[in-house]
């Protein structure tokens, strides 16, 4: 299956890139021996003077994401106790009871890595670091979801970055690539 692509154009100038969405896995290797995946995040590097693949290092975004992850599970907790209320409650809501130990087992699992993740983000001195260049002179973007420009970053000229979804790109198939980076954010390997 091939991926449609957008374009990211600046609001300023004549600066215009595609934004190719490739699926990109980063696992850190703790100096403790705990291996943390996640994603990564799109932002601008400065050293490449470009649109790029960043670590996804936000304390404050992790954070946040971290405390809707515990909401979420304290949630479900309460739900699954009370479906395990009354008398016949070994033999009622059996699918439902499955589906929320599931959704249990996977919020668990979230909530360690989010948990690592901002572990890692406290303990390390470098910012997130570009996937292409590893410099950590990047800045993350995010587009707003009505008007799609990036307000948290002015480009050079100092314009606003803006994704254009009008599918005027190449659609590109890419597989999974797996980074394996140290606490800092160094390149360990490709997998």
């Amino acid at each position: 299956m091939s991926i449609d692509s957008a374009r990211i154009v600046c609001t300023g100038c004549d600066y215009e890139t595609y934004e190719v969405y490739r699926p990109i896995r980063i696992r850190y290797q703790t100096t403790n021996g705990r291996a943390i995946e996640t994603g990564c995040a799109k932002g601008w590097c400065y050293d490449c003077a470009s649109y790029s693949d960043i670590e996804r290092m936000n304390q404050g975004e992790l954070h946040d994401e971290l405390v809707s992850k515990e909401r979420e599970r304290l949630e479900a907790r309460h739900h699954q106790d009370e479906l395990n209320c009354g008398f016949l409650s070994n033999f009622r809501h059996r699918s439902e009871k499955r589906q929320l130990q599931y959704q249990l087992e996977c919020l668990n699992e979230e909530i360690a890595e989010l948990g690592g993740l901002l572990e890692i983000a406290k303990s390390r001195k470098p910012k997130a670091r570009c996937l292409k260049c590893w410099s950590d002179r990047t800045a993350l973007l995010t587009f707003d979801s009505e008007s799609n420009i990036a307000y948290d970053f002015k480009h050079e000229c100092g314009g606003n970055l803006q994704i254009i979804h009008d599918h005027s790109g190449p659609r590109i198939n890419f597989r999974v690539s797996t980074y394996i980076l140290n606490e800092e954010g160094e390149f360990l390997g490709e997998e």
